[in-house]
């Protein structure tokens, strides 16, 4: 009674047991109304108060969340609404409270709810504004770089085709280079064995000319030997002219040795007039032989400067046929650059296929988005938060 008296606000008291554990509630005017009929001052005063409290109150554990307890005591009698109810922790006491309490901080708390829901709500209608915003410059972006993506398709492709030619041109080119190498080896060849051929000319020339000079050198010792059979037919013919001296004074006597003289005679003519011809077919021989000699000799001083020719060329076909060689390396080499260029340029152009469909998906999510956007513009004016 004194702390009913004490406390005007409070309404009801919490009875626990030395544990700390509630067992049951007083209510002040249940209380006052019992304790105001008569006797009963007299009668309770000295008694437990476990005899006018509430054994059975309605108990709540302190982490029930306030909507299901609130649906908790909605769902019971109408009587129990006014009825004070008693916060618990693991059985422990923690306070009391009644259905208004519960009203009221519900009502607070939905207040606090309904301001930072309007709050909120005012952020993201700014947020969807500014969505929609990012959405409209995304969407029209998405147009430029699907433009740009088909534009890139189209360089591509025509890109490509011209790979293809180029590809083409240099397949042409290293087959005309091959054929030109087998030629080049061939000519090299050719040349070489006319080198070769050339060089065997030389040694039969020079053999001929050594030949000829043995043959002059005959010539000589020929005409050597013509001159003593000269002086020979010389003596001979004075011998003939003696023998015939000798033979006149002799007479008859010496009549025959004059026919062998004659004949001595005679044949010592015919001897010089051989050795006359003899020595100018000798000397036109001799002079043959010199003017075949010194044309040999200018043939092969001339095959021999052609030889040098034929080594440069021959050194120039080498060189040539290297630094084709090195071309044909370098244009393979081209070729496989082509051909990683024609599989990149196919891997671009699937690329850019797939960014045109990424850029269809995109510009249809972003106008889904933009639609979404538009309709959640509209919610704070459709539903009246305040």
């Amino acid at each position: 009674m004194e702390i009913f008296k004490n406390h005007p606000d409070t309404h009801h008291i919490c009875i626990i047991n030395a544990r700390n554990i509630p067992v049951g509630v007083v209510e002040r005017q249940k209380f006052l109304s019992l304790m105001s009929s008569p006797f009963s001052y007299a009668l309770y005063h000295k008694r437990p108060v476990t005899l006018l409290m509430d054994d059975s109150p309605l108990m709540v554990e302190a982490r029930t969340p306030i909507l299901d307890f609130t649906k908790k005591i909605l769902n019971n009698k109408i009587s129990d609404i006014n009825k004070s109810f008693i916060i618990t922790h693991n059985q422990c006491y923690v306070g009391t409270a009644t259905p208004f309490d519960l009203m009221r901080m519900s009502y607070l708390h939905s207040n606090r709810i309904s301001d930072t829901l309007q709050t909120r709500t005012i952020t993201l209608h700014e947020t969807l504004h500014k969505i929609q915003t990012a959405t409209h410059s995304i969407s029209a972006e998405s147009r430029s770089l699907r433009d740009e993506s088909e534009n890139l398709s189209e360089r591509n492709r025509t890109q490509n085709q011209h790979l293809q030619e180029s590809d083409k041109r240099i397949k042409s080119t290293i087959e005309k280079t091959q054929d030109q190498n087998i030629k080049m080896e061939e000519s090299r060849n050719y040349i070489q064995h006319a080198s070769t051929s050339i060089r065997e000319s030389c040694v039969k020339i020079n053999d001929t000319i050594e030949k000829f000079k043995k043959i002059s050198e005959a010539s000589e010792d020929i005409g050597k030997i013509l001159n003593i059979m000269k002086s020979i037919s010389s003596q001979i013919n004075i011998l003939g002219i003696n023998a015939t001296i000798e033979a006149s004074k002799a007479g008859s006597y010496g009549a025959g040795f004059g026919v062998v003289a004659q004949e001595i005679r005679s044949l010592s003519h015919m001897t010089s007039e051989s050795l006359l011809r003899t020595r100018t077919l000798i000397s036109y021989l001799q002079d043959s032989i010199h003017t075949c000699s010194g044309s040999m000799c200018d043939n092969s001083q001339t095959l021999a400067g052609i030889i040098h020719h034929v080594e440069k060329i021959k050194c120039s076909f080498k060189e040539f046929e290297e630094t084709a060689l090195v071309q044909k390396e370098e244009i393979n080499q081209l070729h496989q650059i082509m051909q990683k260029l024609n599989v990149s340029t196919a891997q671009n152009n699937e690329t850019v296929h797939n960014t045109n469909a990424i850029c269809d998906n995109l510009f249809i999510n972003v106008s889904e988005l933009a639609q979404m956007t538009s309709n959640m513009h509209s919610l704070p004016a459709h539903y009246n938060l305040q």
